[in-house]
């Protein structure tokens, strides 16, 4: 019983020994914890106290976990974590060698932390509150923490990676592989996700990163080929570190713009690609943005969806000011990708055409202007009607469909008739009708 004793006061020292992980102490979940082995750590102890102390730790857990597997959850922690490791990383600053010292104890403090038993916290949570029958009877039943993870293998770099440091002892030995690791896909939260939203919560904002983004790939969109070769061209000149351009994708709705965008973020993962998604009501936050991600070793693209501005609205200054690349606002890592499906980005007034103002032209063109400072334009047309039966083929093929092919065509263009006009979209949503109704 000493050893388990031991054990639960080295456990807390340990957690408060953190320097370069001291944002994990913060954690919602460690602190729970860290109450919990604080209390039983008395010598005298409430067996009613110490269970609501044990479940509230183990509810926290729950409640961001799909499992309690406590050592996935504080290595899940762990690369989510800026801190200055991360930081000497992302400055190419490896000759620090005081903090990879402090980080490779601090890994075995980490795993010594995660690998105490339930079954101990229980036997001293008994031992101390000189737990009646009844009493130890709850106890025993409370939730157990797991020591393995049992969650399905990742093809995911990350997961991989966790899993072999799950999996074995020693987590100060993966040092050298975590450093590579963020060298590649990179630090914290952009190591983890590949796509985020900039969000606005009560006063905070912030890069909200989405767990399960749009899978799809380039292979996946049918047609276009020359629009797709163009943006891939600018990005893969942009991922090489030479100059590229801002890109405007115009066209109409269901064209598949924002596909090839979301398209283009999973193909180039692997070499360092990432989306933040803003809302073009954001834009007045870019500078905010850029100060997150500049000093990246990642390069970024800034997704707007379906760009149009109302007259006089701040973020079209914003996006001005963006495209002119104002001091601040220039940064080799970052472009961006918009979309929209107007010609011009201002909607535009009858009074402004009707010359209220000596200089109306003027201010007409330069809000006509604005599309022009992106450095391309790639147009999205709807395709005509041999274009759309070849687009409805090909979808029709990638999903093992076998039907006479006039008979898919004429229900093919009835769908067109009957609901929406040309376009990709439109033809997936035609095949996915057509599959159902067929079986």
């Amino acid at each position: 019983m000493n050893l388990e004793f031991e054990q639960i006061s080295k456990t807390r020292i340990m957690i408060n020994s953190l320097c370069i992980f001291t944002n994990i102490k913060e954690n919602n979940v460690i602190r729970k914890y860290k109450a919990l082995l604080k209390y039983i750590e008395k010598d005298k102890i409430s067996a009613e106290k110490a269970i609501n102390l044990y479940n509230d730790f183990i509810y926290s857990l729950l409640d961001v976990t799909s499992n309690t597997c406590f050592k996935k959850f504080i290595i899940d922690i762990l690369f989510l974590d800026s801190n200055p490791f991360t930081r000497i990383i992302d400055n190419n600053n490896l000759n620090n060698i005081s903090i990879l010292n402090q980080v490779k104890y601090e890994l075995e403090a980490l795993e010594y932390i995660a690998n105490i038993k339930s079954s101990n916290i229980k036997e001293v949570i008994i031992s101390k509150s000189k737990a009646k029958t009844f009493q130890i009877d709850i106890i025993q039943s409370l939730i157990d923490l797991k020591l393995e993870d049992d969650e399905a293998e990742s093809e995911k770099a990350i997961n991989k990676l966790k899993n072999r440091i799950v999996s074995n002892n020693n987590w100060a030995q993966y040092l050298d592989e975590i450093i590579s690791f963020y060298n590649q896909y990179g630090t914290g939260e952009f190591g983890e996700y590949r796509a985020f939203v900039w969000e606005h919560e009560n006063d905070r904002k912030y890069l909200r990163g989405i767990k399960t983004p749009d899978p799809v790939r380039l292979q996946d969109l049918v047609g276009y080929e020359d629009q797709k070769e163009t943006i891939i061209s600018n990005t893969k000149q942009f991922l090489k570190g030479y100059l590229a351009n801002n890109i405007l994708l115009y066209g109409s709705r269901g064209t598949g713009k924002s596909s090839t965008v979301k398209a283009i973020i999973n193909e180039f993962y692997n070499e360092g690609l990432r989306l933040i998604e803003v809302d073009k009501s954001k834009l007045v936050d870019f500078t905010r943005i850029i100060r997150i991600l500049k000093d990246k070793k990642l390069k970024f693209i800034i997704f707007v969806d379906d760009l149009v501005f109302e007259e006089g609205e701040a973020s079209y200054s914003a996006l001005k000011t963006i495209l002119e690349g104002g001091v601040e606002n220039r940064s080799n890592n970052i472009l961006i990708y918009a979309t929209t499906n107007r010609k011009h980005l201002v909607k535009e007034t009858f009074s402004e055409r009707s010359g209220d103002e000596i200089h109306a032209n003027d201010a007409i063109e330069e809000k006509l202007s604005l599309a022009d400072r992106f450095g391309m334009t790639v147009s999205f047309y709807s395709p005509d009607q041999k274009e759309y039966l070849t687009i409805v083929d090909n979808i029709a093929k990638a999903r093992g469909l076998e039907v006479d092919k006039e008979y898919l065509h004429k229900e093919a263009l009835k769908w067109v008739r009957w609901y929406n006009a040309r376009s990709p979209r439109t033809a997936v949503q035609f095949i996915n009708w057509f599959i159902g109704e067929m079986n």
